[in-house]
């Protein structure tokens, strides 16, 4: 089983990356610097950020100086926060089995297997900050060499 991220979830993690790193001094960054940073694409670039804006987890300033930043602590946010920003709640809503939604008077055989999995997740992800993920995106970038993720 392959457990991955969307395009948009990845990219908005990889946007909350760059604005975490760049931005650790309540600076703005701008979506050049987010796009150029992390690799991701210009012209989606707006759109994730407005994703993390919409969930109150970045705010813009439009003009000279402006860009978009964290609205708190990266120690504040969870991955949960940014991961759902993008995705969705990460809730189980479909049945595993058989693709629709579940019905509590008719559940598939592995129903509370997968709401368990899908709830290890999920505190698995709130528990962790995107300051840690910050933290090991840069040392592995230091590593390396070169510029984070």
């Amino acid at each position: 089983m392959d457990i991955t991220l969307s395009k948009t979830a990845d990219y908005a993690v990889r946007a909350a990356l760059a604005l975490a790193e760049s931005g650790r001094d309540g600076s703005y960054v701008t979506i050049a610097q987010v796009a150029e940073q992390m690799a991701l694409p210009r012209t989606f670039t707006p759109h994730v950020l407005a994703l993390l804006a919409h969930a109150d987890i970045a705010e813009s300033k439009a003009g000279r100086g402006g860009g978009y930043r964290l609205t708190r602590s990266p120690k504040r946010i969870s991955m949960l926060d940014v991961v759902e920003a993008a995705e969705g709640s990460l809730a189980n809503e479909r049945c595993t089995m058989r693709g629709g939604p579940c019905h509590w008077e008719d559940r598939c055989a592995v129903h509370e297997t997968w709401v368990k999995a899908a709830q290890a997740l999920r505190r698995s992800l709130a528990r962790t900050s995107l300051a840690e993920v910050a933290a090991a995106d840069m040392a592995a970038a230091a590593t390396m060499g070169g510029g984070a993720t």
